[in-house]
């Protein structure tokens, strides 16, 4: 099991105001989207400048705020149809958002946090879940996604043949069956927790198999919102939560 490693204390008021326009408690957020649905990404697309194009879906005429830690938001209006888009500079970064909407008194708050790969791969976190990647769509079993905390719980997501049944090894070992959404889609969450180091995940499904060793190692203490670096073939993103804690997500890189 990974050894307990939690942040020294929780982000403060300002790492919270980049999700939204100010911290809110969950049964104001949950009364807001009995109101309002949150604003969506429908693409997130490179432009031959380096520059990465994100288009996405609201309320007609909402304000959409587009959140970062360390820097001014970026807002915009949703059109008549409820189509929204940013521009982000050209960056060999990763870079998280928090992606709100307002419209009158009202606001809403989108799940987990937006992040932008460079070269403009799309991929949603979410707290004590398994992330969701953006335009990643394969009909054999595609693991995408890997997730844990501290303690060693973790879930995984990705891609296969839509309503085909899966199942998960690592180390030759069975931990979770599912099955696919509509759109291709699973998140499985792991039975039992992971242990630290090199473990062969294997997916099988109906259409097929995929084998990939994943490394896994306890995050450390942050001093930021998030820390994103390279590991073997992913981006590995240490990043707090809203309750406090450190989470980790290993974004793999696509499979030519």
């Amino acid at each position: 099991m990974l050894p307990l490693l939690l942040a020294a204390c929780g982000p403060s008021e300002r790492d919270a105001s980049w999700r939204g326009d100010a911290p809110k408690a969950p049964a104001d957020l949950a009364a807001d989207a009995g109101y309002l649905k949150p604003p969506t990404l429908t693409a997130s697309q490179g432009q031959p400048d380096g520059s990465i194009l994100l288009t996405g879906q609201a309320e007609p005429g909402a304000r959409i705020r587009l959140g970062a830690p360390m820097a001014e938001p970026l807002t915009a209006s949703a059109d008549a149809a409820g189509r929204w888009s940013f521009r982000l500079p050209p960056s060999t970064e990763v870079r998280l958002f928090g992606l709100s909407m307002s419209q009158g008194d009202r606001q809403v708050q989108s799940q987990g946090y937006l992040t932008i790969l460079p070269g403009g791969r799309a991929v949603q976190l979410r707290s004590g879940a398994s992330a969701f990647v953006y335009g990643a769509a394969s009909d054999p079993p595609r693991l995408l996604t890997v997730d844990f905390d501290s303690d060693g719980a973790a879930s995984v997501s990705g891609s296969a043949r839509a309503g085909s049944g899966l199942s998960l090894r690592i180390d030759r070992v069975a931990r979770g069956v599912g099955k696919t959404d509509s759109q291709g889609r699973f998140h499985l969450a792991v039975d039992r927790p992971l242990n630290a180091g090199a473990l062969t995940f294997e997916m099988a499904g109906d259409s097929g198999e995929q084998s990939q060793v994943v490394v896994v190692s306890a995050a450390p203490e942050l001093a930021a919102p998030f820390r994103a670096l390279r590991a073997g073939s992913a981006w590995r993103i240490d990043w707090m939560t809203p309750g406090g804690g450190v989470q980790s997500t290993l974004i793999l890189d696509p499979v030519s």
